[in-house]
């Protein structure tokens, strides 16, 4: 990923306050028009996410491949408990599916708020994020209010 980041400039933004639906619909007018200019107060404007690239776009396209070659040689077994790609929101057990969808999580837009919605409806009551800051613990407190995170910081 270092090197499809190195081999174009890209970045992200983080966008508060819309929907999924709103956001993909505002990211395909602007791939297909571009030149929009945003304004608002310096919180909203200042959202550029400390990255070194576009992660999960088509920017990262070229790290697929390598992924690829390098899932191919390593041995994935079926989960003895469910685990949510971040792909498709569901889970996954078949070890070919598996690696097909980790390569594809490269390139594809991380859906966290859908994940959380998965996991509320298999019976999630508790959970724990773990590193610095509290996002997915917002993105739970957003989808609902009830959700029980615990922040684990590095």
């Amino acid at each position: 990923m270092q090197a499809a980041a190195d081999a174009a400039k890209s970045a992200m933004v983080s966008i508060i306050g819309l929907d999924s639906e709103k956001v993909q619909q505002l990211c395909d007018a602007a791939n297909q028009e571009g030149n929009y200019a945003v304004s608002g107060g310096l919180k909203g404007i200042e959202v550029r996410l400390a990255v070194a690239a576009a992660f999960h776009t088509s920017f990262m396209e070229p790290a697929v491949s390598r992924l690829e070659a390098a899932l191919a040689e390593t041995e994935i077994r079926s989960p003895r408990i469910p685990v949510i790609s971040n792909v498709d929101a569901q889970p996954h057990a078949d070890p070919d599916t598996i690696k097909k969808i980790l390569a594809r999580q490269v390139t594809s837009p991380v859906q966290w708020e859908t994940t959380v919605k998965t996991l509320l409806s298999k019976g999630i009551k508790s959970s724990y994020e773990l590193g610095p800051g509290k996002v997915i613990a917002g993105i739970f407190k957003r989808v609902d209010k009830s959700a029980t995170v615990e922040n684990i910081s590095a």
